[in-house]
């Protein structure tokens, strides 16, 4: 099966329009599998996304697409470092060909070329956590979720607390606006400061970075959504107006509790509930809310991983770690973490007694025991 997997557009000589005839090949695969997207949306992400990301497939003989998984690059920020992701989507087999391990050889295919990259994990959005479990990946992020029902609603227009004034936008100085794109560069640089004291992993949140979450979200009629105190900055978020819908609703933490009724002011007055997910902590008062396992993430590059990690509590571990998919992370390790961040060392020649004195793990064993850090991680694709 191996032989079959390959990376569309490598050897292509005549740079981004064949790239973007080969990932028309995986289109069809694309739009088969993944029905539920519309097609405005699998324009944008064939237009936009595809464009800089690689796309692993198996094919036949005649050269017809079998399976695909697409590797969406990221820059992250793990633990104050800038490192290089990629994100695992569009992960399909034509259902003629399920129960092949084909999804196994495009794992392990893409999962090798990462670890050669020197690329500290990877991660991705499981239709089903029995699926990815098996290779290692462990759930990594989890995301608060709530209905906010009509009765919620009328007391934001009721409560003294919560009062929205006629002649003003909001109770206060805070209000909502659709963002443009001359706003971007301040957008950056408020994300960046306040994710940095939201988690120590998240996605870097610059001005490309948000035109493509305006493109993205358009494409299905919705919006980049500000949040200003005054004329400053103190939040933003992703929204379906007609859906009354909102996610990664990110807030100043000293107007947080402000910017509840400035949010559901801006859908308006309505019977109709709205849904807020990932959204601050603060706001789990004012309705109920429930935590959903979003995000699975795998070490890739096992020393890489562990120099980048810190962690306040210093701890050593003596491993016997086991990857069936990336061989050169099997072995006898040392891990040490600590404030300054970790070392491994790769131990060898070791007597049968000493063997004794290492835990066995597998590798998602290791991800689930590592990966204990805050993480706000809300990309779609």
């Amino acid at each position: 099966m191996d032989k079959c997997v390959k990376r569309l557009g490598m050897g292509i000589t005549s740079g981004k329009a064949a790239k973007a005839v080969e990932n028309q090949r995986a289109r069809k695969l694309y739009e088969e599998i993944f029905d539920e997207d519309s097609p405005a949306f699998v324009d944008y992400y064939f237009r936009v996304k595809a464009a800089e990301n690689e796309i692993f497939v198996v094919e036949n003989e005649k050269q017809e697409i079998l399976a695909t998984l697409h590797l969406n690059p990221y820059e992250m920020m793990f633990c104050d470092e800038r490192v290089k992701t990629n994100y695992i989507v569009a992960v399909a087999t034509r259902a003629d060909c399920r129960h092949q391990g084909m999804m196994r050889s495009l794992l392990q295919a893409s999962l090798q070329e990462m670890y050669r990259r020197e690329e500290t994990f990877t991660w991705l959005m499981p239709a089903a956590e029995a699926i990815y479990r098996p290779f290692g990946f462990r759930f990594i992020y989890e995301k608060n979720k709530m209905t906010v029902t009509a009765d919620v609603l009328r007391r934001a227009e009721t409560d003294e607390n919560w009062q929205i004034h006629s002649d003003q936008e909001v109770s206060g100085d805070i209000f909502c606006e659709e963002a443009k794109k001359e706003d971007l560069a301040e957008l950056a640089c408020f994300a960046e400061k306040q994710l940095s004291k939201l988690a120590e992993v998240y996605t870097v949140h610059d001005i490309a970075y948000f035109e493509q979450r305006m493109q993205e979200v358009g494409c299905e009629g919705g919006s980049l959504i500000l949040i200003r105190k005054e004329k400053e900055i103190c939040g933003y978020f992703l929204a379906l107006k007609k859906d009354r819908e909102a996610w990664e609703i990110v807030v100043e933490d000293a107007v947080q509790k402000k910017a509840f009724p400035a949010v559901l002011h801006w859908f308006g007055a309505s019977e109709e509930k709205c849904t807020f997910t990932a959204f601050p902590q603060i706001w789990e008062q004012y309705a109920q809310s429930e935590n959903v396992p979003a995000i699975m993430g795998r070490i890739v590059h096992l020393e890489r991983f562990v120099c980048c990690l810190k962690i306040k509590k210093e701890q050593e571990w003596k491993i016997r770690l086991t990857d069936s998919l990336i061989p050169e992370n099997n072995g006898y390790f040392i891990i040490k973490t600590g404030i300054e961040g970790g070392s491994l060392i790769r131990v060898e020649n070791l007597s049968e007694k000493e063997k004794k004195m290492f835990c066995s793990m597998d590798i998602g064993q290791l991800t689930e025991e590592l990966f204990r850090l805050p993480v706000f991680l809300n990309e779609v694709v």
